[in-house]
């Protein structure tokens, strides 16, 4: 078989992982989505450019074998070679050899396995040694980021040395969804613009490892849009009169349509709203009334993401109508649940109407409300840390009434009616 059918096989499997719909309707977003779980999973940067590229199976791209072990990784093989075997060999399969029969080691009397003790407690000294060693003998690797703050179009002035690092390959992760910089030299310097409000999480990756991060605030005025069919289309509408109707946010499909957006084709209005809300995310409640139906501009299964970005993490719950719920999916620090493997009909709600959906967030455990009823709760472990930016996401063009923002003691914190 050639290598098309392969990569084939590889991108059908993600695709039903993923259960966002054929790639062919893929936006930015999708490929975005994949390319951070793939770099969660196997600690291995594949740009969105570069996913593009592979799911368009185009029988002259033929990717380096470290994307495609990557890719296989993600699916749960131990490399490309073991996915080729798997789904193309007819030989039995690695997992499927007998597993060695291990005989216990009968004793006698009272004779007890000193040796054991003596040799783990060895192994013990051993590793605390290299640590301590590893800890005070860590490589002087420098990072600096310039112009961190401000609006958008914004442009970060980025150095780095690595000089003291003995690695085999290093990038730049600018937190802007897969776009990355491979670095050709141990040293260096360069920019990077980010075009869209939000706060970005800036990284050094040498072999797989962080060893600097940093962070990137392109604040906003208040609310605006993100608004479009796919990231090749999408503006930033930053004057609310346009999707303002001065009793709630409200991008109306006719004014969308002169942006020349196609609304006839599913589309995405994005609210965000990109400051220092000075609130702890693991000790808050943010409150949302919404709504979001078809005789609004809405689409298919009406998809609603509510989400707030920390500075250690991010918190979201997406909601889809009933029956759509193997497209829901939840994140909230370290985890991240799908409607595919994971029982998340308690987030298809009927959206159509007025509803208010409250999210509570108390010692790594957040919780969603939907109109006061309890719907659904997640543990996670890796902080949210305090709030940087709020969003409200709908597929179509949904409606935002209010939002609320209260600490752990119930004060609130900010609030916005929209009735300006």
């Amino acid at each position: 078989m050639k290598n098309h059918d392969y990569l084939l096989k590889c991108t059908q499997l993600i695709e039903d992982k993923m259960q966002s719909g054929p790639s062919g309707d893929w936006i930015d977003y999708h490929y975005t989505k994949l390319h951070e779980q793939i770099f969660e999973v196997t600690k291995t940067s594949i740009s969105v450019r570069t996913l593009k590229r592979i799911f368009k199976v185009n029988d002259n791209y033929e990717p380096q074998i470290a994307t495609k072990n990557a890719m296989a990784q993600y699916l749960g093989y131990k490399d490309w070679a073991f996915f080729l075997k798997e789904n193309f060999d007819n030989d039995p399969k690695p997992s499927e050899s007998p597993a060695p029969v291990i005989k216990p080691e009968i004793t006698t009397g009272n004779r007890r396995p000193k040796v054991v003790f003596f040799a783990a407690g060895a192994l013990l000294l051993i590793i605390l040694i290299v640590g301590v060693k590893l800890f005070f003998n860590r490589p002087n690797v420098i990072f600096n980021v310039k112009n961190t703050l401000g609006h958008a179009p914004l442009t970060a002035a980025i150095s780095y040395d690595l000089s003291n690092l003995d690695y085999k390959n290093a990038f730049i992760d600018f937190g802007s969804g897969g776009e990355y910089k491979l670095l050709l030299g141990p040293k260096g310097e360069l920019t990077y613009q980010y075009k869209t409000p939000n706060f970005y999480k800036i990284r050094l990756i040498a072999d797989g490892r962080v060893f600097a991060k940093n962070t990137v605030d392109v604040q906003t005025n208040g609310w605006v849009c993100y608004v479009g069919n796919n990231d090749q289309n999408a503006r930033v509408v930053t004057d609310s009169n346009k999707f303002s109707d001065k009793s709630s946010l409200y991008f109306a499909p006719s004014i969308i349509g002169g942006l020349n957006i196609n609304t006839k084709e599913e589309y995405w209005v994005d609210y965000r709203n990109i400051k220092n809300f000075h609130v702890d995310g693991d000790q808050m409640t943010v409150e949302f009334r919404l709504r979001n139906s078809q005789d609004m501009g809405g689409f298919d299964c009406f998809d609603t993401s509510l989400e707030f970005t920390g500075e250690s993490g991010r918190g979201r719950f997406k909601f889809v109508k009933p029956g759509c719920t193997q497209f829901a999916d939840t994140e909230f620090g370290d985890t991240q649940l799908t409607g595919n493997f994971h029982n998340l009909s308690s987030l298809g709600v009927d959206l159509s109407k007025w509803t208010v959906v409250r999210i509570e967030t108390r010692n790594k455990t957040s919780m969603v409300y939907i109109n006061n009823i309890f719907k659904y709760k997640t543990v996670y472990n890796v902080p949210i840390g305090n709030i940087r930016g709020l969003f409200c996401r709908f597929k179509g063009s949904g409606q935002l009434d209010f939002i609320r923002v209260y600490d752990q003691q119930h004060h609130l914190i900010y609030g916005d009616e929209f009735n300006h």
